[in-house]
């Protein structure tokens, strides 16, 4: 289930694990930089998905969030904040 405050969510992904220090260090340099250079903190996480099963054809990586459901195409965001489409525009006289 999601949690939030004003400004932050907190989820349980199932079958995840952060990266220990030693881990992270035996990371190519490429994502370590990359990660680096993004100058944001973060969390380094290892989510088993068997065949890339987490991996669409775009390239995005979606990991599945224990007790949310919804819609695969919506999304997370939309599927948390808009569920069953309560939020979407439908036609030029509704707002939402």
């Amino acid at each position: 289930m999601a949690t939030s405050d004003k400004n932050r969510l907190a989820f349980y992904f199932p079958n995840a694990r952060a990266l220990s220090g030693s881990e992270i260090a035996s990371l190519p340099d490429d994502k370590r930089k990359s990660a680096e250079a993004a100058g944001k903190s973060g969390v380094w996480l290892e989510v088993h998905c068997p065949d890339s099963s987490c991996v669409g054809k775009d390239g995005n990586v979606t990991l599945q969030a224990a007790g949310i459901e919804g819609k695969k195409d919506k999304g997370l965001w939309l599927n948390v904040f808009c569920p069953e489409d309560s939020c979407l525009w439908k036609g030029g006289a509704e707002l939402p």
